[in-house]
């Protein structure tokens, strides 16, 4: 299949791309000196885009107000490339931050007559393998043609379940009224996603009442879209609200030895403390601002000891700031002397792990979806890598 592109020119609509971005927690990923690193955006603001990009990591890299990089973002599943400009530096809410130019044009890949609408809520699809047994997937997009299946992630589909060239029947359950049983080949599988084209010459009827629903469906979005259209910008939730004004808690949820830390909202940590708290301690603190040390006296932390607490987990999004933010500070301005993890979804997994590298963390642990064991691997690992005995 020839790899072609699409490119969205028109300013209100790539603000649109920010602006949803903004509302859903997300990041953009620049490329600097040769390297990919992702950043949490604050704020998009009359064509302007706020990046939590740190003062240390700007004099790292000597970033300069004029300097270009390569930037991409993923929106709805699609990935979109482009170009931004450093305009200023400054701080919101007591975050560092980069205000970026918004790229004058994005570029995407274009799967034709596969990807002509990128579903909000979460759509799953059943569809027979050649050993012809029944398999489920998340649409990652819907097309007058065919549609898009996920190859890594969340919903994916697994080694086997489709070949190049080989019939599929798909069943798509789109809504209560909505269901659809079609014939199909998987046309392509290439860049995560699996390209499946209908056979449309069996399902003609069928077919022609699923176009009309794909045309309602992509009208009542871009009519969604352009009613949350804000002139002015729109800023992320991070460090907004009587949330973040709340101050922290810290709290013991699983009272054994070794003891991780995981720092994150109350959700998270009893999310973990029920994985793991069968072979290690778990306390959560739920962080506010300021230093995490003086929050965390009550399990021995003082100074450079770090008492009970042998191992940081930093969640990437946090209430009043990006965990990425807090981990480089936590290991850089507050010299943690305990491993730190960066957990987070698993998406771009090797970005974020790039990431957090750099800022002086052990790895980036991958707990969305939560996979136990895979967790308590890691956490096992870490702790034999600093405490072998």
């Amino acid at each position: 299949m020839t790899v072609e592109f699409f490119q969205i020119d028109d300013t209100a609509s790539i603000r649109m791309v920010f602006q949803r971005l903004c509302r859903a927690g997300g990041d953009i990923t620049l490329k600097v000196e040769g390297r990919d690193w992702t950043f949490p955006i604050f704020e998009e603001v009359e064509g302007r885009i706020l990046a939590g990009i740190t003062a240390a990591e700007r004099a790292k890299w000597n970033m300069n107000v004029g300097d270009h990089y390569p930037m991409t973002v993923f929106d709805r599943g699609r990935k979109f490339q482009g170009t931004v400009e450093v305009a200023d530096f400054g701080r919101l809410e007591g975050s560092d931050c980069v205000h970026l130019e918004q790229p004058r044009m994005l570029k995407g890949r274009d799967y034709r007559g596969l990807s002509d609408f990128v579903p909000e809520r979460p759509l799953t699809a059943v569809f027979t393998s050649p050993a012809m047994d029944f398999c489920d997937a998340r649409i990652r997009a819907l097309g007058q043609d065919g549609l898009l299946l996920p190859l890594y992630g969340t919903g994916a589909v697994k080694d086997g379940q489709l070949k190049l060239d080989t019939p599929t029947t798909l069943e798509l359950n789109l809504d209560l009224d909505n269901r659809f049983v079609l014939k199909a080949v998987c046309d392509t599988l290439e860049e995560g996603a699996a390209g499946i084209r209908f056979t449309e010459k069996h399902d003609a009827p069928v077919l022609k009442a699923y176009r009309l629903w794909l045309n309602d469906a992509r009208v009542a979005q871009d009519r969604k879209d352009r009613e949350l259209f804000q002139s002015r910008g729109v800023r992320a939730e991070r460090g907004k609200g009587e949330a973040v004004k709340a101050g922290p808690t810290l709290q013991v949820l699983s009272d054994r030895d070794p003891l991780v830390l995981v720092i994150g909202e109350p959700p998270f940590s009893a999310r973990m403390a029920e994985a793991v708290g069968r072979k290690f301690g778990v306390a959560g603190l739920d962080f506010a601002r300021g230093e995490v040390r003086p929050l965390v006296k009550p399990l021995g932390v003082e100074g450079a000891d770090w008492g009970r607490v042998k191992l940081v987990v930093v969640h990437q999004r946090l209430r009043s700031m990006s965990g990425m933010e807090l981990a480089g500070k936590l290991i850089k301005d507050e010299g943690c002397p305990v491993p730190v993890l960066v957990a987070g979804p698993e998406e771009d997994a090797p970005l974020k792990r790039n990431r957090a590298l750099g800022l002086g963390a052990v790895d980036f642990l991958p707990v969305e979806p939560f996979r136990i064991l895979a967790v308590i691997q890691a956490l096992d690992q870490t702790l034999r890598m600093f405490y072998p005995s």
